[in-house]
């Protein structure tokens, strides 16, 4: 195992922090950021706002990779702040895409087990932090070549436009809070975008108080977003919404839609573009003058938790990585490998072929064949905090199957010196998000982000007789 030292350096070595424009700023206020660790123009915000921060992250995956990718770093109007990636690489996308063609599906060995991610390629056990790391690649690439495509670089240009000024809305529970809207611009000639909603909590006080956040991957950004992160914030922390579908079309059109005409060259889809979508908005909230870089959660529900899982496995920056209703193993999944309980490979590329990769409709009626696994995802996520919520009747995910999930990534938070940061939660019930959901998962952050205390376990398997 790794000792706890080295797992507090592993842990927070992602976590880029520099200034930006006060929450007071004016529509038309913009922000610029270089691939996560940003560049802030005070244009057009009010006195007060903090001064630029430059900087260039460093990692497996850096803010320059890739010809559509813009020149990384940018100059400062202020006092400039460098922050370095972790271990491996601390941006999503463009990790492990472009290390020669992948093996054909018809090739590959039949598996029966969940792949080991404790294994390497050629057979050698993982044994150092360092042959981690590069397993950590390996397991990226694999991921991308035959699950979810490869997704681009970090464009290394993210701006924010205030679009909405901040002003007090009040929220669920009689509480209030100052909510304001961005504009996110980047990619090729700044051309892409989506909106970002931000709500923290209102506040008298005349210091700048900085708020632990949760974004959320929902429906709109609106000032009535919040909707059920209503709980967290009612908690304390900060919310920030993401319309998913700004980042992917939902629909049979994907192609068409949003990021994927400006980057032609990858065969990325929906997950993919919503968990690229997620960090570009990482690479914004890292500024945020209101936000805590160091404890940056994400959560989405169904398939936007597949997006959850993608984004908290390759982008470092994300602290806690909460998946609800998501995440179960294929190899325990569907007609062909669960006895016909929750979904497998043959039935989501029957129904969904644009949300995961366009290689993974090769493994219908093969699931052995499939080099990887869900467990990968929080097993990639280690040592960083990770909960799965799921339910015990779920008629798209068998609890068994979920189970298995993290039963395979134990062994990495093990290894790592970090099974505490592993949780799961299962209620009673069907497919979604519940209050009980919301109640497991900000207890798991109180406890563990936050370090608030508390006996609560997170890791009680739900009885195997309730798991069939």
């Amino acid at each position: 195992m790794i000792g706890r030292a080295l797992l507090t350096s592993l842990l927070f070595s992602g976590l880029a922090c520099s200034s930006s424009a006060s929450d007071s700023a004016t529509p038309g206020a913009t922000v610029a950021g270089s691939g996560g660790v940003a560049v802030v123009s005070s244009a057009g915000s009010s006195p007060g706002a903090a001064g630029a921060a430059a900087g260039q992250t460093t990692g497996g995956a850096t803010a320059a990779a890739g010809s559509n990718s813009s020149p990384a770093g940018g100059a400062g109007n202020g006092g400039a702040s460098v922050g370095s990636g972790g271990a491996g690489g601390a941006h999503v996308g463009g990790a492990g895409g472009s290390k020669g063609a992948p093996i054909p599906v018809k090739d590959l060995p039949a598996i029966k087990e969940l792949p080991d991610p404790l294994t390497m390629k050629d057979g050698t056990k993982v044994t150092t932090p360092e042959q981690w790391k590069n397993r950590r690649q390996e397991m990226i690439q694999i991921l991308e070549d035959y699950e979810y495509g490869h997704m681009p670089p970090p464009p290394g240009n993210v701006k924010a436009t205030v679009t909405t000024a901040t002003r007090q809305v009040s929220v669920t529970g009689g509480l209030s809070a100052n909510y304001r809207m961005l504009h996110l611009t980047f990619g090729p000639g700044e051309k892409l975008g989506f909106d970002l909603g931000i709500f923290t909590p209102a506040s008298d006080a005349q210091t700048v108080q900085k708020y632990p956040v949760l974004v959320s991957l929902t429906s709109s950004t609106n000032d009535k977003s919040l909707g059920s992160a209503s709980a967290a914030f009612s908690r304390g922390y900060a919310v920030a919404t993401i319309n998913y579908q700004q980042l992917g079309a939902d629909s049979a059109n994907w192609a068409s839609s949003a990021f994927f005409p400006s980057y032609p060259d990858y065969d990325w889809r929906d997950i993919s573009a919503w968990a690229w979508g997620l960090s570009r908005a990482v690479d914004y909230l890292v500024t945020d003058s209101a936000i805590d870089s160091s404890k940056i959660m994400i959560t989405g529900v169904s398939r936007l938790a597949q997006a959850v899982l993608v984004a908290g496995a390759f982008d470092e920056r994300i602290a806690l990585s909460a998946p609800v209703a998501g995440g179960a193993a294929f190899r325990f999944s569907g007609k062909e490998m669960g006895g016909g309980r929750g979904q497998g490979i043959t039935e989501i590329v029957d129904q969904n072929t644009y949300w995961f990769g366009p290689r993974l409709p090769e493994f219908r009626n093969q699931t052995p064949k499939l080099p990887s696994d869900q467990h990968w995802l929080p097993a990639l996520t280690a040592p960083r905090l990770f909960i799965m919520c799921n339910s015990l009747s779920d008629q798209y995910g068998r609890a068994y199957a979920a189970v298995q999930s993290y039963l395979g990534a134990k062994p990495v938070y093990e290894f790592l010196d970090a099974e505490q940061n592993l949780g799961l939660s299962f209620r009673a019930g069907s497919h979604g998000m519940t209050a009980e959901d919301w109640t497991a998962l900000l207890d798991f952050a109180d406890q563990y982000l936050l370090q608030k205390g508390g006996s609560k376990k997170f890791d009680v398997l739900p009885p195997a007789d309730q798991t069939p």
